[in-house]
């Protein structure tokens, strides 16, 4: 074992040191490409850039002297003026117009015949037929330039003229030309091509001393790295010798534990305690050379990924292969060994202590509910107050206010942020930062209208949404601050990232971007496994039961974004614009611990390929997510089903029909169907269809009779030993449901629906009051009895034992009954 480890560590020198050989020819290569790139592409392009910023100079230029004529002919046709007088004044006030460094670039005006009305340096010809005039070379510039306002109205020509400073010889000029129809008359202004040239020359040899520090710097490095390669070898070849000695001690240590204790390296076994070879059921006197996955059903890349701290002991749940009874399920503690100072030389082998200790499913789950709630209940109480604590007051401005102006109000207002508005309406905000990256670019200047800057759409969140929600939604558009809205849908404040990020620090933020950073299948399983424990913590922090419901929405959506994200790894890249959608209770942001999957892809292009992508897609998608523990749904109402992944004209017309065509069938899809949420794609085609559906819905009243007699037909049930309290929310669900889309409500979540129903005066205060308590009742008794099932290695189930509530439980849900009832009686006088 002793010589296989040597050889290991031999062949790691030999790939350490052909690989800085590879780094340093690709560093000269990387220089090489560098240069070449420098002189065939980017100065070539940094002249074109030059040249068409000064023919657009050129044209701002002639379009301000054109709008002096503008302003004398309106002088002239309100009476103030003859129109003699208003071609006097307006020649005389162009021709002392000067631009440039040196102020001696001018405007020259003729009339379309061409006749020249006025030329500050060439005075002898003014009054003058120029139509035969030509430069050296023949060109008949002004004749030219009557020609092309004529046929264009306005552009661009090139001739020679000579300069005022030298008149020996004629050199290149660009002139922008454009016609003032009413004076029939021709203003125009131009550059000299020697001057654009000098120019860019100076910023090219510019870029090129800046380009030769940099390779220069890049060589010092070069040669630097190549002298510490030299160095780090001779120490990796030292640290060798000195990880012999260190390989004896650990193996003191590891004999002398009392608990089961290993030690492994490159998989394999290279010491094992007595302790831990008793425990194994395989009669073994030694276990060197063994491999990890022979002992563990913990794999070998789980566990060295999971280490993210070599200084910190990590304890891994898993099963013992080849027990002796009573060891199945152990936590084991692996710790990184610390080889020696110079270890950061040897190789990617690495050492690792193992030490397992008996732990049972139960009192497992038990330690880690202890330890979560503590861990969690400070934060949640933080991070689930509703955005409106945190709302700062906005300010606003015109859309076509200038640029200059907004900075003032901002700077006035002591605000890091202006909306702006057209029409009462805000279509867009401005930030210190849009006014950092954008001011001066694109031709945007301080005179520019505010609506060049603005960054549209606005992105906003609803007030009762709660802080973590908002931090999702920073994080998945990337921006720094969300308009906050209210009730009536309208924008009346904003919150900042900062500000959330001072409450993000708690536990469902972490296993939120846990998931985010999962790259197998089995990792979100563990994850999803820790949700009962989690919700069990939040339960001792918080009586806000939406909340809750809303947090396991959340983990599920990260969940789905993954594993879309990692299915699309696996079979290419979509070939047009998708968008996946969940309905039923993940649509609505109220999931329990109880289920299953409902879902369904819309896709941009009609093709059968496109199909056949996305239901392979959907296959995997439906089938990881059934492997995470998200269950098949029994109905298949999955994207995976062909039915049920479509082109979007396809889902209009599916939704036509049943909208148009409400028989009892139709209706009870459609309803799932009507709670759909955007969880992963294209946003607009999510919200294309949802506009569809609420105009094909207007009007349909024998729609919504079949949906009230669908609603009134479900009946909870009170039976002797146990009751159903998912079937008890369900009227509450479908009433809420079947009253928003009556009255055109955009929202999928009941209590969003509720909340807005209250705000449109079409439900009372009190009966909401009432709504809202049955139903946070309800959830609250659902999701306390599946996280004590999930706690007691149970499977998490919607039916209670009448056995397991109190007196007073009872009588509620006998007084819910009677109440549904009556919100059933009023749903069918609705229609």
């Amino acid at each position: 074992m002793t010589l296989t480890y040597n050889n290991m560590k031999e062949e790691s020198g030999e790939k350490f040191t052909s690989g800085i050989v590879i780094s340093t020819v690709l560093a000269v290569v990387s220089i090489i490409m560098f240069i070449v790139s420098f002189y065939a592409i980017i100065i070539p392009m940094f002249e074109r850039s030059v040249m068409d910023r000064k023919k657009e100079m050129i044209h701002e230029l002639t379009n301000t002297a054109w709008s002096v004529l503008a302003e004398y002919d309106e002088e002239y046709k309100s009476g103030r003026i003859t129109l003699a007088e208003a071609k006097v004044l307006a020649t005389e006030e162009v021709g002392r117009m000067r631009y440039g460094n040196e102020h001696k670039n001018y405007f020259w005006i003729t009339t379309t015949d061409p006749v020249m009305i006025n030329h500050p340096y060439r005075s002898d010809l003014n009054g003058k037929d120029l139509g035969d005039f030509a430069d050296e070379h023949g060109n008949k510039l002004f004749a030219d330039a009557a020609n092309l306002v004529n046929e264009k109205g306005e552009g661009i020509i090139q001739y020679y003229w000579k300069r005022k400073e030298n008149a020996s010889h004629e050199v290149p000029k660009l002139s922008y030309v454009k016609a003032f129809q009413e004076w029939n008359w021709i203003i125009g202004t131009g550059i000299y091509l020697e001057d654009v040239k000098r120019e860019i020359k100076r910023l090219r040899d510019q870029l090129l001393r800046m380009s030769i520090l940099i390779i220069g710097i890049i060589i010092v490095i070069l040669v630097y790295v190549l002298k510490q390669t030299r160095i780090i070898e001779e120490k990796r070849k030292d640290a060798v010798n000195k990880l012999r000695l260190s390989n004896q001690r650990y193996k003191s240590l590891v004999g002398a534990s009392t608990e089961g204790t290993l030690m492994v390296v490159d998989r394999k076994v290279v010491f094992a305690n007595s302790k831990f070879i008793s425990l194994l059921d395989n009669g073994a006197e030694s276990l060197v050379g063994a491999d990890f996955s022979e002992l563990f059903k913990l794999s070998w890349d789980e566990m060295v990924s999971g280490i993210k701290n070599p200084n910190k002991t990590y304890a891994f749940e898993t099963e013992l292969l080849k027990y002796k009874a009573g060891y199945h399920h152990i936590v084991a503690y692996v710790t990184q060994v610390e080889q020696s100072d110079n270890a950061a030389y040897i190789s990617d082998s690495t050492a690792y202590i193992v030490v397992i200790k008996n732990i049972t499913e139960k009192y497992r789950l038990r330690l880690d509910t202890q330890k979560l709630s503590e861990d969690v209940q400070l934060s949640l109480q933080l991070m689930n107050q509703p955005v409106k604590n945190l709302v700062s007051e906005n300010i606003y401005c015109d859309i076509n206010m200038p640029i200059g102006k907004v900075i003032e109000l901002m700077n006035h207002k002591r605000s890091e942020i202006i909306s702006v508005r057209s029409s009462d309406e805000t279509v867009g905000i401005v930030t210190d930062k849009d006014l950092r990256n954008r001011l001066m670019n694109d031709g945007i200047t301080m005179d520019s209208p505010v609506v060049k800057l603005m960054t549209s759409p606005v992105i906003s969140i609803n007030q009762g949404a709660l802080l973590y929600e908002a931090v999702l939604l920073f994080r998945e558009h990337g921006i720094s601050h969300l308009m906050v809205i209210n009730n009536n849908n309208r924008i009346y404040g904003y919150i900042s990232y900062l500000k959330c990020l001072e409450m993000q620090n708690n536990s469902l933020m972490f296993l939120l971007q846990e998931i985010q950073n999962c790259d197998v299948i089995s990792d979100m399983r563990n994850i999803y496994n820790k949700v009962p424990v989690l919700i069990q913590a939040i339960f001792t922090s918080t009586d806000n039961i939406s909340s809750v419901s809303r947090i396991i929405t959340s983990i599920a959506d990260a969940i789905n974004k993954r594993v879309i994200e990692m299915a699309i790894a696996e079979v290419g890249q979509p070939p047009c614009e998708f968008a996946f959608i969940a309905m039923g209770s993940e649509g609505r942001g109220e999931q329990t611990l109880k289920t299953d999957q409902d879902n369904a892809i819309i896709f941009a292009e009609q093709s059968d390929d496109n199909k056949k992508y996305f239901l392979n897609l959907s296959v995997i998608i439906n089938e990881n997510l059934h492997k995470i523990g998200y269950a098949r749904c029994e109905g298949d109402l999955m994207a995976g089903n062909p039915e049920w992944c479509n082109h979007i004209d396809e889902w209009k017309q599916i939704f036509s029909n049943w909208i148009n065509n409400p028989v009892t069938l139709n209706v009870l899809d459609g309803s799932l169907f009507f709670d759909m949420r955007l969880v992963f794609g294209s946003m607009s085609l999510s919200s294309e269809l949802i506009d569809f559906v609420y105009e094909e819905l207007e009007g349909k009243n024998e729609f919504f009779s079949k949906l009230v007699q669908t609603v009134a037909s479900s009946k909870p049930v009170f039976d002797r030993k146990h009751v159903d309290i998912k079937k008890f929310q369900l009227p509450i669900v479908g009433y809420l449901r079947a009253k928003a889309l009556f009255h055109s409500i955009k929202q999928t979540n009941s209590m969003l629906r509720l909340d807005y129903l209250m705000a449109y005066d079409l439900i009372s205060e009190r009966k909401a009051q009432e709504i809202e308590k049955m139903y946070n009742f309800l959830m609250h008794l659902r999701i306390k009895w599946q996280v004590s099932l999930i706690l007691d290695n149970d499977w998490p189930s919607n039916t209670v034992w009448l056995s397991n509530l109190t007196a007073i439980e009872q009588e509620t849900l006998r007084n819910i009954i009677k109440e549904v009832v009556k919100l059933q009686e009023e749903l069918q006088s609705m229609v």
